[in-house]
């Protein structure tokens, strides 16, 4: 069995997603990875003849929705059935997307049909990459000729791409690929990425962390780009399998339970693998008491701002302090804070605000 990423390239119109994909397909294939393209659906069913117009919104992004579904799962299978040792899905949008289109009711109503709860869909890939707009940045090159489903002019496509990043904040690995450079620099960056998705060549973690101020919560949650996350965390050293650590995301139905290992490589750069597991084996870790080295819950604020994607987070045991995490590609890459987020230092390197040690500190055995 082939191991099977899934990534949805998203974004405005003309941001350059059809090239992109074409563009990773071929770099991909040339190191040994079996690649599979879902096409955008909303362009399949529009050059067919449906449309918004004659079936009603509801209809077309219902349809929409369930075809994309339909479509995901089949290659999925596919993908897993491949000889290579790892198969990419290539998503010209995901099933988040639509929801940029439709009201926040009829969104629920048509997804909750197929089974799909919104939480779960957010974690459902890997990888997330938005591809900004060509009409933000690059506004001499925004253009209708290259797909004809496109009608939007260039304010229209500005805030076309706004919505779509907004319903993808709270994806655990979201990237912004702006249009700073050419766009053959725009690939580049996309192909970086997505290699370190896949681990190549090894599945590296490497973050910068910051001791803030406790943020303004309500400006947070009034923000279109912000999502906020529930999160509990347990860490484990068993006999079996050594240390690790299962993370519930998400509460109630929407919750979504993952496990990860992680080796360090230095206090900035460490190995991290991780699989998602069901609720049942959650419970059952977490019921290893003996094995317990700790529990710690928080809300974790999902944050995109200009091109950078962060995550800040607030804890039970501290009304004037929180933390934010910037995820980054090398060590050297350089990054921006926030102008609403007050940094009192960077504690990358300090053992004691690793969610182990606060968990060790201040939460539950």
């Amino acid at each position: 069995m082939s191991q099977v990423y899934k990534i949805v390239l998203t974004g405005g119109p003309c941001g350059g997603k059809t090239t992109a994909i074409h563009f990773l397909k071929q770099e991909l294939t040339h190191r040994g990875i079996a690649v599979f393209c879902l096409d955008e659906m909303a362009t399949k069913l529009k050059n067919a003849g449906k449309t918004p117009e004659n079936m009603g919104n509801y209809a077309f992004h219902s349809l929409l929705f369930r075809e994309q579904l339909k479509t995901e799962r089949s290659i999925e299978t596919s993908a897993a059935e491949a000889e290579a040792e790892k198969s990419v899905i290539l998503c010209d949008r995901g099933l988040l997307d639509n929801k940029a289109y439709v009201s926040e009711d009829d969104f629920k109503q048509y997804s909750s049909k197929c089974g799909c709860l919104e939480n779960q869909l957010l974690c459902s890939y890997d990888a997330v990459f938005h591809l900004v707009t060509a009409a933000k940045g690059a506004e001499k090159y925004y253009t209708l000729e290259n797909n004809k489903a496109r009608s939007e002019d260039i304010e229209q496509a500005r805030e076309r791409d706004d919505a779509v990043l907004s319903v993808w904040v709270g994806t655990p690995h979201l990237r912004i690929l702006d249009n700073r450079g050419d766009f053959q620099e725009k690939l580049q960056r996309l192909l970086q990425e997505t290699l370190a998705v896949l681990g190549i060549p090894k599945p590296m973690e490497i973050e910068r962390k910051f001791l803030i101020l406790y943020p303004d919560l309500n400006l947070l949650e009034k923000m279109q780009t912000c999502r906020k996350v529930f999160l509990s965390q347990t860490y484990l050293n068993t006999p079996d399998e050594g240390k690790f650590r299962v993370r519930q995301r998400g509460a109630g139905e929407q919750a979504v339970y993952i496990k990860t290992i992680k080796r360090k490589i230095n206090e900035m750069k460490r190995i991290e693998t991780e699989e998602k597991i069901s609720e049942e084996e959650y419970c059952r870790y977490i019921s290893m008491k003996e094995y317990s080295l700790g529990t710690i819950s928080k809300y974790r604020y999902c944050i995109a701002w200009g091109s950078t994607y962060y995550e800040l987070d607030v804890f039970p045991f501290w009304d004037k302090l929180a933390l934010l995490e910037i995820e980054l590609l090398s060590e050297e890459e350089e990054y921006t804070i926030p102008d609403f987020v007050t940094v009192l230092r960077e504690v990358t390197m300090e053992k004691a605000f690793r969610n182990l040690a606060l968990a060790k500190k201040f939460g539950n055995k």
